[in-house]
């Protein structure tokens, strides 16, 4: 167990059942006035949710399932706003809030990211959700720029001085993805709690936050996924995950072999989450809720396809056109799994 996982595994108030569940929907569920329970939704291949803050853009488009979309169903009430152009959705033990940056409004990225984690990270703790669990990013011409002028490496370090503000701070980051768009602007997304989700590392790869300077002037500060132990059985929130080893790329230039291997990390990941977190549980007691993968060359998706279904069966999966972080990596995959409540005799 890394130092991390050790801290992050300590006991804390006790959780209670998690109050929103994942569905599959069709995309026309998003079309008119959301019902009330809804927390969150995913609306694909737009820039903008409209007027609904509840509804969450993703700027990629679909490369298969255009008829589906994503909703976050709520078991208790939800309350939902807008603060100047920060959009919030909350039901007391879960808040949901979003941020688009347009692209001028985000020169220098370094140090408009700073101040977009720091406005999020105010807001989220003068509501009362201080912990963030999980954010998605999706920056226009992500792999723009050569060396550190990179606009992720530019993020990178904007996003390093925002949660560089206390020792040990890398003890407690966030599960996050960070995917490229076509043209400008930044879309932020993050799911925060009350208290601290547990941090969890993958044996097979170099902690994102410990990777040497060849990748940047400042390490991706992300965890390789969060856990929440919720009452009623524990949710593994996963980063998006990619063809890694160690720190270095593997199978560079075969998307099919880059898929595997990144099948590969995530069982490895589901077994490390069991043996740092779960003890006396079994990997396999975990069951996905979705999958998301993002797909640099559309081309490519006659290679992937059937090892989609192959690799992940008949769980919810978006399949989105996106760039990676890392220029020679072709594909990449996040996921959220549940693992049922342990019975008792």
């Amino acid at each position: 167990m890394t130092n991390a996982e050790t801290k992050a595994a300590g006991k804390g108030a006790a959780w209670p059942a998690c109050s929103h569940r994942m569905v599959a929907a069709e995309a026309s569920a998003l079309a008119g006035p959301l019902p009330a329970d809804v927390l969150c939704g995913f609306r694909y291949g737009v820039v903008s949710g409209g007027a609904d803050p509840r509804l969450l853009a993703v700027p990629l488009l679909p490369l298969m399932g255009t008829g589906q979309c994503e909703l976050w169903l709520s078991d208790l009430p939800v309350s939902h706003g807008w603060d100047g152009d920060l959009g919030y959705s909350e039901n007391g033990e879960t808040l949901i809030v979003q941020l688009r940056l347009d692209e001028a409004a985000l020169t220098p990225i370094e140090d408009k990211v700073y101040s977009a984690y720091r406005r999020i990270g105010e807001f989220v703790a003068a509501r009362g959700y201080p912990e963030l669990w999980r954010v998605w990013h999706y920056l226009g011409e992500i792999n723009e720029g050569e060396g550190d002028a990179e606009r992720y490496r530019q993020f990178c370090v904007g996003r390093y001085r925002a949660l560089d503000d206390h020792a040990g701070f890398e003890m407690r980051l966030p599960a996050a993805s960070a995917i490229g768009s076509r043209g400008g602007g930044l879309t932020l997304i993050a799911v925060a709690g009350k208290q601290p989700g547990r941090q969890v590392e993958n044996p097979r790869q170099v902690s994102a936050f410990r990777y040497p300077r060849s990748y940047g002037l400042r390490s991706p500060s992300f965890s390789r996924a969060t856990l929440l132990p919720w009452a009623d059985g524990a949710q593994l929130l996963v980063s998006g995950t990619a063809s890694i080893v160690g720190h270095a790329t593997a199978c560079a230039g075969d998307t099919v072999g880059q898929l595997r291997q990144t099948a590969a990390n995530l069982q490895a990941l589901l077994a490390h989450a069991v043996l740092t977190q779960l003890p006396g549980r079994d990997p396999r007691e975990f069951k996905a809720e979705s999958y998301c993968v993002y797909l640099r060359h559309k081309e490519d998706l006659p290679l992937v396809q059937p090892l989609l279904h192959e690799l992940f069966g008949d769980t919810p999966l978006q399949l989105l056109a996106g760039d990676i972080c890392r220029r020679e990596l072709l594909i990449e995959v996040e996921a959220m799994y549940r693992m049922p409540r342990e019975r008792t005799a």
